[in-house]
C-alpha cells in the first residue's frame, strides 16, 4: 500500500489531469449558452455583447484550459505547503471561506477596488458552485483529511477544496482584460457546468482513496449553540429585554472597531436611550443563551448607568479583600506533594481546578492570585461599552472554568488555562465571541497547547516539564500586552508550533523508518497472498503433499514477493524463484520418481540450494522451516535409496513403503490459498517495530500459538504477580532459537494466556473480550493511550495499524515503537493495562458543556414560569 504522502501527491495529479478536459467541457457549455441567450434577445447591443462574450470564450478555450491545469497544480502545491500538520493554520491563510452565506466586504480590506471587485466574483463563482459538490465534498474531506494524518475532518486544510477551483478560475479570467460585464458573464455562465464538473473529479477521486484503503477520518461531535437552539429560536427575555425599549439596531455581537469618541456606534449613537440594564448583574437563562447560540440579538447596545454602578461596587470589594494565598504548583494533592508524585500517573486522584483557585506566584506570578485575575475581569466590565463585551467577558470566565475542570488535561495545564485568563477576556474585549470561530487563533492557542499536552501523562515527568517551560513563557508574555487583536496569541501560538516541529524531527525520522519496515511487509503479503492464489490453481498440484503445500503457499510465496520487491530490474522471475515451483512439485511425487531417479538425483542440490537462498533473502531463520526439510528428504529418500539398490525386487519394496502422516498427498482444503490474517515480519523488522522478543511461529503468522491447558495454567496472573514486578516487555516471547527462551522475558499479552485457551475472562478482567474488541476497533491512527511497560506507565500514539487491523504499532517517548498484535492488544485492554485515552477537542467540549447548562438553566426557568403562571390561574 502506498503511503499516505503519495496518495495525496496522487490525488492531486488526478484532479490536474481531470481539470483540463473539466474546463473544455465548461466553456462548451457556457458558449452555448450564450448563444441561446444571444439567439433569445431583442436588442442589438445586448446580442453584441453576449456574441463578443461566447466568441472570446470559444477563442481561449484550448489555451486557458492547458493554463487551468498548470495552475491547479501551482496551487495545489501552496495549498498542501500551508496546510501542513504542526503548522499554525489561521482564518487568515485561507483566501476565502467555505461559507454559501453572503460575503461581506470586511473581509477584503485593505485591497484596491480592483482586488475586491474580483473577490467578490470569486465568491460569487464559488456560492454556485458549493451546492453542487456538497454531497460528495463532505465524503472527500473525511479522507483527505485522514491521508493528511489529522485526528478529526478538517474541511479547510483540504487542498481540493472547490475554493482552490474556483479561485484558479476567476484568476485565469481576470488576466484576460476583459471588460467587468464580460467577465461576470463568464463566471455566471461558467458557475453550474464547473460544480458538476468538480462533483465527477471528487467522485473520481474518492474511488482512487478507496482503492487505496484510506480509511475515513471522524467527524469532531460537536453540539453547536445554533443546532442545539435551531428549533426554539432565539430569545431575548430577561432583564435585557425589560429595559432596551424597541426599534434598537440588532448586531451580531462584532464589530467593535469604529467608536465615535463617547463609546456609541452606527444606530446606537442615535439612539442613547437604547441602555440594558445589568445593574443585578448575574448574567444567565436567555440573555447568555441568546449570545452563546446566536451572537447576541441586542449585543450593539450600550449598558445602562446602573450597570457601572453595580460593577464599581464590585470593584471596590475586590480591593479591599485580603490578598488570596497561592499554592505551589505540586502540593495540591490529597496525600502531600511526596505521596501524590509516587501514585501511578494513571491513578492519581484528580485535584480541583477553577478560576477561583490559586495558582503557583513562582510561576505565574501576580497571576497566580485569584483576587488579581477577578480584578482584571472586573476593570474590564467596567470598560465595556456594549452589551456584547459583557457577555464575551462571561463566556470567557465560564469557559475557562469548563477548561480547568476537564479531568483529561494534567493539572498544570488546566491551570495554565486559569492563568491565561486576563489575555483572554482582554482579547474578548475586541472580539467578544471569538471562541465560536474554530480557526480563530485565541481559541486555536487553548486548543493546541491542550491537544499538545495529551504525549504526556505524567506532570513529574521531564518530558511534560521541557514542553511546559515554553508554554508558560508564551502565557505570561501574553498577560503582560494590552491586547488589541488577535495577532499576538497567533504570534504566540507560531513560536510553540516551530519549537513543537524541531522537537518532533527525531521522531517523525524514527517513525518514518519504522514505518517504511511495515508498509515494506504488508505490501510483500499481499503480493505473497496473491502468488499464492495463482500457485493453488496450478494442474501439477494433484498428488503433492499437503507439508509442501502449506510452504509453498507461505514460505515460498513470501520469498518470491520479497524478490518482486526489491528487484530494480523490473524481471518476470527475480532470483529464479518461480522456476523453482514446477521442480519441486515434482520432486515429491513418487510414481513419477522412481521412473526416473537419475533426473530427481540431479536436481536435488541445485533445488535445495535455491530454497535455502530464497529463504536466506527473505530473512527466515533456518529452524523455522527445519520440519518442511525433514519431510522433504523424506519424500525424496525412495529414489536416493533406490540409487543404491541392485535387484528389481528392491526396487517395488522400496516403492511401496508407506508414506508418513505429513508426507500424504494434500486434501481439497489444503490446495486452497487462504490470505494471511497479517503480514509475516523478519527478525529485523520486528526488531524495528518494537517487537522486542517476539519471533513468528510461522510463515505469516505472528497470532502466538496458544499454549496447552497444562502449560498455560502456570503462567501468573495480576492476582499473584506484584504490581512492580509486572512483566515489561511488548509482547508474548517466542524463543529466538531453541536454545534461547527466557521464560521471564514475558509481555502483558500472556497474563491472560489462560483466558486465551479456556476462551473464559478472569475474574479480574475490567473488560470483556468483545469490549475489549470495541475499544481497540474504535481508535484511529493518532488516537492516545496510557501503556504500562518497563514497569511505567508511558503515553503511547497509535501511528499504524495493518489492513486488516490485525497488527497494531504505539510510539512513546523519544520515538520508541511497540507493535502488537489485536489478541496481545485485546489483553492489554481488559486488564487495563493499555488505556484509550480520550483526546476530543477540550474547547468544544467545554463550549459543549456550556451549551447543555445554559439550556437546562432555560428550560428550568421556564418550567418555574409555566408554574407561576398555572398557580396564579388557579
Amino acid at each position: 500500500m502506498a503511503s499516505q504522502p503519495d496518495v495525496l501527491q496522487h490525488c492531486l495529479q488526478e484532479a490536474t489531469s481531470a481539470s483540463r478536459p473539466a474546463l473544455n467541457h465548461c466553456i462548451e457549455q457556457a458558449v452555448a449558452a450564450l448563444q441561446a441567450l444571444e439567439a433569445q434577445s431583442m436588442k442589438a447591443v445586448e446580442r453584441d455583447e453576449l456574441a463578443s462574450a461566447w466568441r472570446h470564450l470559444q477563442d481561449k478555450k484550448a489555451a486557458w484550459s492547458a493554463r487551468y491545469c498548470a495552475d491547479l497544480m501551482a496551487e495545489f502545491a501552496k495549498t498542501v505547503a500551508a496546510a501542513t500538520p504542526g503548522q499554525a493554520i489561521t482564518a487568515s491563510s485561507l483566501s476565502v471561506t467555505r461559507n454559501t452565506g453572503s460575503a461581506g466586504l470586511d473581509m477584503f480590506s485593505l485591497v484596491d477596488d480592483t482586488d475586491v471587485a474580483q473577490a467578490i466574483e470569486s465568491s460569487r463563482l464559488l456560492q454556485h458552485v458549493l451546492p453542487r459538490v456538497e454531497q460528495a465534498l463532505a465524503e472527500l474531506d473525511t479522507l483527505i483529511s485522514s491521508v493528511q494524518g489529522l485526528e478529526n475532518v478538517r474541511p479547510e486544510l483540504n487542498p481540493l477544496r472547490p475554493e482552490v477551483f474556483t479561485r484558479t478560475l476567476q484568476k485565469l479570467l481576470a488576466a484576460s482584460s476583459a471588460e467587468p460585464a464580460m467577465l461576470s458573464a463568464w463566471i455566471r455562465h461558467l458557475a453550474e457546468p464547473l460544480g458538476k464538473e468538480l462533483n465527477g473529479i471528487y467522485k473520481k477521486i474518492i474511488l482512487v482513496l478507496e482503492q487505496a484503503h484510506v480509511q475515513a477520518a471522524n467527524y469532531r461531535v460537536l453540539q453547536t449553540p445554533a443546532s442545539a437552539m435551531g428549533r426554539s429560536g432565539p430569545s431575548s427575555g430577561g432583564a435585557l429585554g425589560a429595559a432596551s425599549g424597541s426599534g434598537g439596531r440588532q448586531g451580531d455581537g462584532s464589530g467593535y472597531g469604529s467608536d465615535d469618541g463617547d463609546g456609541q456606534t452606527g444606530e446606537a449613537a442615535k439612539q442613547p436611550s437604547q441602555y440594558a440594564d445589568l445593574s443585578n448583574y448575574e448574567i444567565r437563562d436567555e440573555l447568555f443563551q441568546d449570545f452563546l447560540f446566536h451572537g447576541g440579538s441586542n449585543a450593539h447596545h450600550r449598558l445602562a448607568p446602573s450597570y457601572y454602578a453595580s460593577v464599581e461596587e464590585e470593584l471596590a470589594e475586590l480591593r479591599q479583600s485580603p490578598d488570596s494565598a497561592t499554592s505551589p504548583l505540586a502540593a495540591a494533592g490529597p496525600r502531600g506533594q511526596i505521596d501524590y508524585q509516587n501514585i501511578p500517573a494513571v491513578d492519581r486522584p484528580q485535584r480541583f481546578v477553577d478560576v477561583s483557585s490559586p495558582l503557583s506566584a513562582s510561576v505565574w506570578g501576580t497571576y497566580g492570585r485569584s483576587r488579581e485575575r477577578a480584578m482584571v475581569r472586573t476593570q474590564l466590565k467596567k470598560e465595556a461599552t456594549r452589551v456584547g463585551q459583557v457577555l464575551g467577558l462571561e463566556v470567557v470566565r465560564k469557559l475557562v472554568s469548563q477548561v480547568a475542570q476537564d479531568p483529561r488535561l494534567l493539572v498544570p495545564v488546566r491551570e495554565s488555562i486559569v492563568a491565561l485568563e486576563p489575555s483572554l477576556l482582554r482579547l474578548a474585549m475586541v472580539d467578544p465571541r471569538f471562541f465560536s470561530d474554530e480557526g480563530h487563533p485565541g481559541r486555536r492557542l487553548m486548543e493546541r497547547v491542550a491537544q499538545r499536552s495529551f504525549k504526556y501523562n505524567d506532570e513529574y515527568s521531564p518530558e511534560f516539564k521541557l514542553f511546559f517551560q515554553p508554554v508558560t513563557e508564551a502565557f505570561n508574555g501574553l498577560n503582560a500586552l494590552g491586547i488589541e487583536d488577535a495577532r499576538p496569541f497567533g504570534m504566540a501560538l507560531a513560536t510553540l508550533e516551530h519549537a513543537w516541529d524541531e522537537q518532533d524531527q527525531q521522531i517523525v525520522q524514527s517513525r518514518r523508518k519504522v514505518l517504511q519496515a511495515l508498509h515494506f511487509a504488508e505490501d510483500r503479503q499481499e503480493r505473497a497472498d496473491q502468488i499464492a492464489f495463482d500457485l493453488s490453481a496450478r494442474s501439477d498440484l494433484e498428488g503433492v503433499p499437503g507439508a509442501v503445500l502449506d510452504f509453498l503457499f507461505g514460505p515460498w510465496a513470501l520469498a518470491m514477493a520479497h524478490a518482486k520487491l526489491v528487484d530494480q530490474r523490473n524481471q518476470v522471475d527475480p532470483e529464479g524463484f518461480g522456476s523453482v515451483v514446477p521442480d519441486l512439485l515434482w520432486s515429491v511425487k513418487r510414481d513419477v520418481t522412481l521412473k526416473r531417479p537419475a533426473k530427481l538425483i540431479e536436481m536435488i542440490p541445485g533445488l535445495l540450494e535455491k530454497l535455502h537462498a530464497g529463504l536466506a533473502m527473505l530473512g527466515q531463520d533456518p529452524k523455522e522451516n527445519e520440519k518442511f526439510f525433514e519431510t522433504l528428504m523424506k519424500l525424496h529418500q525412495p529414489v536416493l535409496k533406490l540409487r543404491r539398490l541392485k535387484s528389481k525386487r528392491d526396487a517395488e519394496e522400496s516403492g511401496t513403503v508407506p508414506l508418513e502422516p505429513e508426507a500424504l498427498p494434500a486434501t481439497p482444503e489444503q490446495r486452497r490459498a487462504k490470505a494471511a490474517e497479517q503480514p509475516w515480519l523478519a527478525r529485523d523488522e520486528l526488531d524495528a517495530a518494537g517487537f522486542e522478543d517476539t519471533q513468528p511461529t510461522g510463515a505469516g503468522d505472528l497470532a502466538f500459538m496458544d499454549e496447552p491447558a497444562e502449560q498455560a495454567a502456570e503462567i501468573p496472573t495480576p492476582e499473584t504477580v506484584p504490581a512492580e514486578l509486572l512483566p515489561d516487555t511488548e509482547l508474548p516471547t517466542r524463543p529466538m532459537s531453541v536454545a534461547t527462551n527466557d521464560s521471564n522475558d514475558t509481555d502483558h499479552g500472556d497474563i491472560t494466556a489462560s483466558s486465551a485457551t479456556t476462551g473464559q475472562v478472569p475474574a479480574s478482567a475490567a473488560y470483556s473480550k468483545d469490549e475489549a474488541e470495541a475499544m481497540l476497533m474504535a481508535m484511529r491512527t493518532g488516537s492516545w493511550v496510557d501503556l504500562y511497560s518497563k514497569r511505567r506507565w508511558l503515553r503511547a500514539q497509535l501511528i499504524w495499524a495493518s489492513t486488516k487491523a490485525t497488527l497494531f504499532m504505539f510510539l512513546s517517548h523519544g520515538g520508541q515503537p511497540h507493535s502488537m498484535t489485536k489478541r496481545s492488544c485485546e489483553k492489554l485492554i481488559m486488564q487495563r493495562l493499555l488505556r484509550p485515552v480520550d483526546t476530543d477537542g477540550v474547547i468544544a467540549q467545554a463550549l459543549d458543556a456550556l451549551a447543555a447548562e445554559a439550556a437546562a438553566s432555560a428550560a428550568a426557568s421556564a418550567n418555574t414560569a409555566v408554574a407561576q403562571d398555572e398557580a396564579e390561574t388557579v
